[in-house]
C-alpha cells in the first residue's frame, strides 16, 4: 500500500484514494459545473496583482523550506509576514 503526502502536509494512502473514488463514482456527468475560467483562481481578492521579487538561491531555499514546514505556500507565507508588520 502506497503512502503519500499532499502539498499541505496531509498524509493519505491508496486506500483513501480508492474510498474517495468510490464516493464520487456515478456523480459526475461530464458536464462543467460552471463556466470554464482560464488561469489560477484569485485567492486574495479581485483587485490582487502579481508582484515579482528576485531572490538568490539561498533566500529562495529558505523561503521554500519555511513554507513547507508551516504547510503553506511561499506566497501565503510572505502575505502573512507583511500583514504582521
Amino acid at each position: 500500500m502506497g503512502k503519500y503526502t499532499a502539498v499541505n502536509g496531509t498524509e493519505f494512502t491508496d486506500e483513501d484514494i480508492e474510498r474517495w473514488a468510490a464516493e464520487h463514482e456515478g456523480g459526475y456527468t461530464g458536464a462543467h459545473v460552471g463556466p470554464a475560467v482560464p488561469g489560477r483562481p484569485v485567492s486574495v481578492g479581485a483587485n490582487a496583482k502579481p508582484f515579482t521579487l528576485r531572490w538568490d538561491a539561498h533566500r529562495r531555499a529558505k523561503l521554500d523550506r519555511l513554507a513547507k514546514e508551516r504547510h503553506t505556500t511561499p506566497s501565503e507565507l510572505m502575505r502573512g509576514l507583511i500583514d504582521a508588520l
